[in-house]
């Protein structure tokens, strides 16, 4: 059940990604709206999942791991049924509720399920799952997107979803006895601080970096309303933690009665060891949904590829992390932890900046598949070490809110990925037609190089585009249009690359938290 279910969140936005073309076309919907899609699924997972974990202590985890599978089956059947980008945003959505219930309960199912070796067997089946879905998903997805249509990957996660359903209602273990209310509170501010921080990411583009732009909601002396959106996210955050210590605190006054639940143990992000493991996850799942989204998006909006030839030009990043996920138990026994950690940032960043390089001097070729396994290892090796030791520093009673903070790790991460690499590419392209127009060319009123536009015409097609009478170009003009636009797409790919190469490696000096001998991390 839990493996299921794992199987299936991480599916979804693999084949989400690899319908991305598919599904513009056939519902006429911008870009932006499944960025949106995929940016929405990501957001409510990490938003939701501390308040998943509490519920899971007090309603059992079996139960809310059934209501997960429930809501999730519910998302993936309206995202197959969605006749427009409102309905498909709207099942991300709810999709995304039940991803916030399952990913926390998975760790505290099998805490309460296993012991001793099995427990820890349990958990590294569990962290093999991503590598292996993502790797499956682009395949899978690819051959039923190319034969029976995007929706069919979405049906099939329903299935999946009822499968482990069915398999979860055999499952018996022993109902909590926490009595405790939740506080409403602690269940907002999370939940508030996410949306801000990804909602200012994901807005960039539209309402400008620094000053503000015409799309802009306001603006305060011309400047954008991003940034102070995205610093008040961060102190939203931080009011979080604040409160969580606070009713910690009450609780264990002198004669103090606990009403109320904090809904993250203070101890849980007390510990440097798992702070420094919780930034790792954060890193990887950043490389892995941005270049994930950013390579499958140029490669069919741009380049023209359909869904399986994507897939399969994306196989050496998945290959990569599913190896690595696999032989990281050897890895850790003779790299220390410390060095490891170090090793995942640089591998990373350095895999990310020789797909930039490669974009645009070797696409398809060496270079482009050595970056995909540059950077597949190091989020395999990442996804590892972060779960595999977060799980091992654990108590059993804080399991499911170790796995809450994990989940909201990897969800942040691949929200972050998505929004940051997707934005800076819009925004690339987005520029086409100024730079176009700075040629002294007539763009008639009627037709414009915006985002969605710009990206429904491959570069193959640009000539016949530019060479239509509307645009009343030379033929000279023309050939200097089409040249424009390939190298200024080509530009924002590689920009987008860079960005996303940059912001993971701000974590790196966060290695150092972790023991500099080979041995595996202490419980806490």
């Amino acid at each position: 059940m839990v493996c299921l279910g794992s199987f299936a969140i991480v599916l979804n936005f693999a084949v989400l990604s690899i319908g991305v073309g598919d599904i513009v076309r056939d519902l006429r919907v911008p870009l932006a709206i499944v960025q949106l899609a995929l940016v929405t699924y990501s957001v409510l997972a990490a938003a939701l999942a501390m308040a998943g974990a509490k519920l899971s202590s007090l309603l059992s985890p079996v139960r809310i791991q059934l209501l997960g599978l429930n809501l999730y089956a519910v998302g993936m059947l309206i995202t197959a049924a969605a006749i427009n980008g409102p309905v498909l945003v709207a099942g991300q959505m709810v999709a995304g509720v039940g991803a916030a219930l399952l990913v926390p309960n998975g760790l505290a199912i099998l805490e309460a399920a296993y012991d001793g070796r099995r427990r820890s067997t349990a958990v590294a089946i569990q962290a093999a799952t991503t590598g292996f879905a993502a790797t499956l998903g682009l395949l899978l997805g690819g051959l039923l997107i190319s034969t029976l249509g995007w929706r069919a990957p979405f049906l099939l996660l329903g299935v999946l979803a009822v499968a482990a359903l069915l398999c979860g209602s055999l499952v018996r273990l022993p109902l909590p006895q926490e009595t405790d209310s939740i506080d409403a509170a602690s269940v907002l501010l999370p939940c508030l601080g996410v949306v801000l921080v990804i909602g200012a990411v994901n807005q960039m583009g539209v309402w400008g970096f620094v000053a503000a732009t015409h799309d802009a909601p306001f603006s305060f002396l011309g400047l954008s309303p991003a940034p102070p959106m995205l610093l008040a996210g961060l102190l939203v955050l931080q009011l979080f933690v604040a409160r969580q210590q606070a009713i910690r605190q009450a609780a264990q006054l002198p004669g103090g009665a606990r009403i109320r639940a904090p809904l993250l143990a203070p101890s849980v992000l007390a510990s440097p060891e798992r702070r420094a493991l919780l930034v790792c996850l954060v890193a990887v799942n950043l490389l892995f949904g941005g270049i994930s989204f950013l390579l499958l998006l140029y490669a069919q909006t741009v380049l023209g590829y359909d869904a399986v030839q994507a897939a399969l030009l994306l196989m050496p990043l998945a290959m990569a992390t599913f190896l690595a996920a696999a032989a990281s138990g050897t890895a850790v026994r003779y790299v220390p932890p410390r060095s490891l950690l170090t090793c995942v940032y640089l591998l990373g960043c350095g895999g990310t900046v020789l797909l930039a390089y490669a974009a645009a001097v070797d696409w398809g070729g060496p270079a482009l598949a050595a970056g995909q396994v540059a950077t597949g290892v190091a989020v395999g090796l990442g996804l590892s070490l972060g779960s595999a030791f977060l799980a091992v520093s654990a108590e059993p009673e804080l399991a499911g809110e170790i796995g809450s903070v994990r989940g909201l790790a990897s969800f942040l991460g691949t929200a972050l990925g998505t929004a940051l690499g997707g934005t800076v590419l819009l925004a690339g392209l987005d520029n086409i037609g100024n730079l176009v127009a700075r040629q002294g060319f007539t763009l008639p009123p009627d037709v414009t190089l915006d985002p969605a536009t710009a990206a429904f015409v491959p570069n193959g097609a640009l000539h016949t585009f530019f060479s239509g009478s509307a645009w009343n170009l030379t033929p000279e003009q023309v050939s200097s249009a089409v040249n424009i636009s390939v190298q200024a797409r080509l530009d924002a790919l590689q920009t987008s690359l860079v960005v996303l190469a940059l912001a993971s490696l701000a974590g790196v000096a966060t290695a150092r938290l972790l023991p500099g001998r080979r041995q595996l991390l202490p419980r806490r």
